[in-house]
């Protein structure tokens, strides 16, 4: 069977930042790896893999402002807190990257599912001359 390589996106053009370039490729190694290491490293999987990455880069971002900013964010002029965006664009970014990694097979429950199945070396048994005889 052909190894499969997916080509890597040009990372520079979709973000601005060189530290966003930087873990759009690193979470594109990874994810690269993981999928080849079970097998099931496709093509196909190729859009797959780069909205995982985007997601996970974008949650990077907003759990970072989340982080330094707080999930509610209080103003001068309203006495009334708000939430943060970045705290619904990190939720967001949650969620898809569970439908993501559980559709690539990546999370402990969907491992097993989409593995390739190791095929075990078939041991004869005595039965197996009998039909092969019989068959004769």
């Amino acid at each position: 069977m052909a190894e499969t390589t997916l080509f890597e996106p040009d990372w520079s053009a979709a973000y601005p930042t060189l530290s966003d370039v930087a873990d759009a490729a690193e979470h594109w190694r990874t994810v690269t790896a993981e999928l080849a290491a079970a097998g099931t490293l496709a093509d196909a999987n190729g859009h797959t893999v780069r909205r995982l990455v985007e997601f996970r880069v974008q949650y990077g971002k907003s759990a970072k402002h989340v982080a330094e900013h707080g999930a509610l964010l209080t103003s001068k002029r309203a006495k009334v807190g708000q939430w943060n965006p970045h705290w619904s664009a990190m939720q967001q970014a949650d969620a898809r990257i569970v439908v993501l990694e559980s559709k690539l097979g990546l999370d402990p429950l969907s491992r097993g599912k989409t593995t390739k199945v190791a095929r075990g070396k078939k041991t004869a048994r005595a039965a197996d001359a009998y039909l092969k005889s019989a068959s004769e």
